[in-house]
């Protein structure tokens, strides 16, 4: 039987860490519910800028970001740094990795990532992870190194696979193809004017500094959903972490006030078993006088 104080001691704890819980989880709601409504996507960028490509004719365009000139693929995993999500960012890299191929280049966004992928690990580039008062500036500096690779020929297509909150209680994970961008330019519709156009600068590029801009536009968009999918899974995930501490805090409970009710009732039964024999040999001692 466990001691009546560790089952106290117990009891105590649970009772503490419970509220701790309850606690993280109204944190990452409130962060989650504060961030989406700040948040605002541009999305009309992506159309102005596929409008503005499809009136190029980019058939004659010889550009990387249009026709790879290697096979090679890289892969962007946008993990999280933050707690209680090594499911999701399982789910993020297995996604990834299974569109990649053979021989990707990895680049990961959080250092968390990195113990997923400890094969690949030290070929991968490591980003910081998000953070909301820099997501910006880290969405630049992905931009960046993925133009480079691009343009130097260390990859021909890049993916992206990262978290998105469908709602606060459900995430899925999307795998997205950035380069080559024919398929966003592809859905644009062609101006009645493009026709006969005269383009006073090089076409590709024109494509490059379009490109370039749109995908600075697109991860900042990236980063966004995935921190609202982070903080809703960390949320879910706490809060089911909640009700099993409850759970759990209720058999802690009642196994601490069994065994105290036990307790309570051999001292009861040793006092009066004590007492009678007592009296007993008072008798004894009156009888033999």
């Amino acid at each position: 039987m466990i001691p009546l104080v560790k089952l106290k001691k117990d009891v105590q704890f649970n009772g503490l860490f419970t509220k701790i819980v309850d606690a993280m989880k109204g944190i990452a709601a409130a962060r989650f519910y504060v961030l989406q409504r700040r948040l605002s996507l541009f999305e009309p960028f992506s159309d102005a800028a596929g409008t503005l490509l499809a009136g190029m004719h980019l058939q004659g365009v010889a550009h990387p970001f249009l026709r790879p000139t290697v096979q090679r693929t890289g892969v962007v995993l946008v993990t999280s740094d933050e707690g209680f999500l090594g499911g999701l960012n399982a789910q993020i890299i297995s996604a990834g990795l299974q569109e990649a191929g053979a021989n990707p280049l990895l680049m990961i966004v959080g250092s968390q990532g990195r113990n997923y992928v400890r094969e690949a690990a030290s070929k991968a580039t490591v980003f910081p992870g998000i953070a909301d008062a820099t997501r910006f500036q880290g969405a630049v500096a992905l931009r960046d190194h993925l133009v480079r690779q691009v343009l130097q020929g260390s990859c021909g297509r890049v993916m992206i696979a990262y978290p998105k909150a469908l709602s606060f209680a459900v995430q899925q994970v999307q795998v997205e193809s950035l380069i080559p961008c024919t398929g966003w330019i592809a859905v644009a519709k062609q101006p009645a004017h493009a026709v006969g156009l005269l383009w006073e600068s090089d076409p590709a590029a024109v494509v490059e500094y379009v490109v370039t801009g749109w995908l600075a536009h697109r991860l900042d968009e990236i980063f966004a959903m995935s921190r609202l999918a982070e903080l809703s899974a960390r949320a879910v995930h706490l809060e089911g972490s909640y009700q099993e501490l409850i759970r759990q805090g209720k058999k802690l409970k009642a196994s601490y006030l069994r065994t105290r009710h036990e307790v309570i009732d051999r001292s009861i039964r040793e006092i009066s078993a004590s007492q009678l024999m007592f009296h007993g040999e008072k008798f004894e001692e009156v009888e033999t006088k």
